[in-house]
């Protein structure tokens, strides 16, 4: 073969082996770019993957708080409504004993045409029958029924260290039921006799220690009763009649401040009064 021909052979070779070249590094290139591309489509698939799950996440958190919040409402509204419904149903069903109560005597009353009852039929299970000597003012003005509820009002004298009397007004029994009031036991509106008397005998229904302590306020003070409605069977808390809670009940009420006697300290100056002196042919008299 001549020499110019195995010299073109030569470059014609070394041009194919370098065109393969050139494609196996280019088939390289794009084969390590199209690698790249789809590692970096992956990892931002892969971030919007996760910033949407943290994103479901949040808002499901949020929903399961305000659904927790809800039902926390609902239980709290629930529960007021029970509470609600059971002071509803034990308020129904003291009127209904009530009720009861009084059917029973006028039942018995029936039973025994003309004849007066005995009052242990009237006073009710669980309580005793207990009677105190009360002033017909201080009984309601002698307007008070068998039958009626009142609230009872003590002023005990308390023992003292010193000379000084102590005295201490509170409200000592609430709802107690009128059984009697001297000897009547069923008649109604008998209030001219009750109103013409000093004092009048109220028989009381309590239980066994409000006995002991009717009858112990009763001989260490005055008693005296407030009429309460038949539809009101509610006990309230209610504090010690002083100074102090009447200046506190009229300063918030009526807006005046009024000086409590008990906070005045007993070294308190006395404010001088004026003196006149009377002189004759230059003496003092």
């Amino acid at each position: 073969m001549p020499f110019e021909n195995r010299k073109q052979l030569f470059i014609i070779i070394g041009a194919v082996a370098a065109g393969m070249v050139a494609v196996l590094l280019a088939s390289n290139y794009v084969k390590n770019a199209i690698q790249s591309q789809t590692r970096a489509l992956a990892e931002q698939y892969e971030s919007r993957q996760k910033d949407m799950v943290a994103q479901v996440q949040q808002q499901s958190q949020q929903q399961m708080a305000q659904l927790a919040q809800e039902l926390e409402r609902v239980k709290a509204q629930e529960a007021q409504q029970v509470q609600q419904q059971m002071a509803a149903l034990k308020a129904s069903q003291e009127q209904q004993m009530r009720l009861m109560q009084q059917q029973q005597q006028a039942a018995a009353v029936n039973k025994q045409g003309a004849r007066k009852p005995s009052l242990a039929l009237r006073t009710p299970v669980g309580k005793r029958a207990v009677t105190v000597k009360i002033d017909s003012l201080s009984a309601v003005g002698g307007l008070i029924n068998p039958g009626d509820f009142v609230d009872v009002i003590g002023e005990l004298n308390v023992p003292s260290q010193t000379s000084e009397k102590l005295t201490v007004t509170a409200m000592i029994f609430q709802d107690l039921q009128v059984l009697a009031v001297n000897t009547n036991e069923e008649e109604l509106g008998a209030y001219d006799d009750q109103q013409a008397a000093n004092s009048l005998k109220i028989t009381f229904a309590v239980d066994p220690q409000e006995a002991g302590l009717l009858e112990f306020a009763n001989k260490n003070g005055t008693l005296e009763l407030a009429l309460r409605s038949p539809d009101d069977t509610e006990h309230r808390l209610v504090k010690a009649d002083t100074w102090k809670t009447l200046a506190d009940y009229i300063l918030k009420n009526q807006g005046l401040n009024i000086e409590n006697p008990d906070e005045i300290p007993e070294n308190k100056p006395v404010e001088s009064k004026p003196m006149i002196q009377i002189f004759r042919g230059g003496k003092e008299l």
